[in-house]
């Protein structure tokens, strides 16, 4: 995993925070019916930092940051 470090505002955690409970609703789900839940492990909460980081950004602009660049940062490392 890399090391970042970033400053958000209180709306920004709270986003964030959901993400993690629509995986845990997911994963609920999955478990209830048998299965494993979809995606990825950390997908909902790439999909808030994508969110949050891009925000007024087009995607032409030199600081959009790219999904599988974010999501890259939630890979283990061995």
């Amino acid at each position: 995993m890399t090391d970042k470090t970033f400053t958000f505002t209180i709306e920004q955690i709270k986003d964030i925070y959901q993400a993690g409970i629509r995986r845990g609703s997911d994963e609920q789900c999955a478990y209830d019916w048998g299965t494993r839940a979809g995606g990825g492990e950390y997908d909902e909460c790439v999909e808030a930092i994508h969110t949050i980081l891009n925000e007024g950004k087009e995607w032409e602009d030199p600081d959009y940051s790219d999904w599988k660049v974010i999501e890259s940062w939630f890979k283990e490392t061995k």
